[in-house]
């Protein structure tokens, strides 16, 4: 009877070591995400893991739909990767060209009006396909602020301020941005276009001035990076009762206050606004694109650029 029940202590012992490793193994994939509270966690592959935020009730961010997508590098599996299409195509195009695609997000845009000049850069592969020509008095300057570089491995990423010439930049693959949201953990955005105790009427503005474009809540698009390297896709909806969008500032405090991660770029908005989840249905977009009016997932707007993770 003795070695019974040691044989069953052994066994109940062992058991629950088992799931202390299964709970720290859960804890680290998981542990960017500060609060957990109104978030829904689902683990797509051992390095990539989908958050959702949805709450009626939070203080600071009630009415509000939020996803987010984690890719870990560091474990080996899979990589990131930009595609471009100049003939346009809609994230889940995009998304079923592109074998063993796990999540992806819209990227970078390019403006289509005869009144303006190119102002995004965009570097694939040691190829500049884009580059910026509008001169700082142009009402479309802010529009690559920050920039995203990246190695062709897809592994390794970076944000942080663009520079002056682009040329200077060795890195193999750049996309750029606006406006930077946090960069080395200062919270940039913050100030950005903060039009708090601003007695201008906004309406009145140019659609592309950047008080605005990013002093207003509108659907979003960012990336960031953590600080142990992990990327971060991020979608925020917008333009509805439930789903009411964010300014620059508000998505900065947001992320801040979740992620706290190293540096943030906002990349886009509005209607190009689509994240992409592999085998979710009805066609794999899980927010909520407002091209078609309604809040539901089939107003996909055609775009150029698509960031994937594989």
């Amino acid at each position: 009877m003795r070695n019974i029940k040691s044989g069953l202590l052994i066994c109940l012992s062992a058991l629950a070591l088992g799931c202390t490793a299964q709970k720290r193994q859960a804890s680290s994939n998981t542990a960017e995400l500060l609060d957990r509270k109104d978030w829904k966690i689902d683990t797509l592959r051992r390095n990539v893991i989908w958050y959702h935020f949805n709450s009626a009730t939070d203080s600071e961010f009630a009415n509000q739909n939020v996803n987010v997508v984690s890719f870990d590098p560091k474990a080996k599996l899979g990589k990131a990767v930009l595609v471009y299409n100049k003939e346009k195509d809609s994230l889940s195009d995009f998304a079923n060209k592109i074998s063993g695609a796990v999540a992806g997000i819209n990227a970078t845009y390019f403006i289509e009006k005869k009144d303006s000049a190119d102002y995004m850069h965009l570097r694939l592969k040691g190829v500049d396909i884009q580059q910026v020509k509008v001169p700082r008095t142009s009402i479309y300057w802010w529009k690559h602020q920050g920039m995203m570089t990246f190695n062709n491995e897809g592994t390794q990423f970076d944000i942080q301020f663009s520079p002056t010439d682009f040329a200077k930049v060795k890195s193999e693959n750049i996309i750029t941005g606006a406006p930077m949201l946090i960069d080395n953990y200062q919270p940039v955005g913050l100030t950005f276009a903060d039009t708090t105790g601003l007695k201008l009427d906004l309406k009145k503005l140019h659609y592309e001035h950047y008080l605005k474009h990013q002093g207003v809540r509108h659907p979003r698009t960012a990336v960031a990076v953590t600080k142990d390297g992990k990327l971060l896709l991020i979608t925020v909806d917008g333009r509805n009762a439930s789903a009411k969008g964010m300014s620059a500032k508000e998505l900065t405090s947001f992320l801040v206050r979740y992620f706290n991660p190293k540096s943030a770029m906002n990349i886009d908005g509005g209607g190009s606004t689509m994240m992409w989840i592999n085998g979710q249905v009805p066609n794999g977009i899980v927010n909520y694109p407002t091209d078609n009016k309604k809040f539901d997932h089939y107003g996909q707007r055609k775009v150029e650029t698509a960031l994937f993770i594989k």
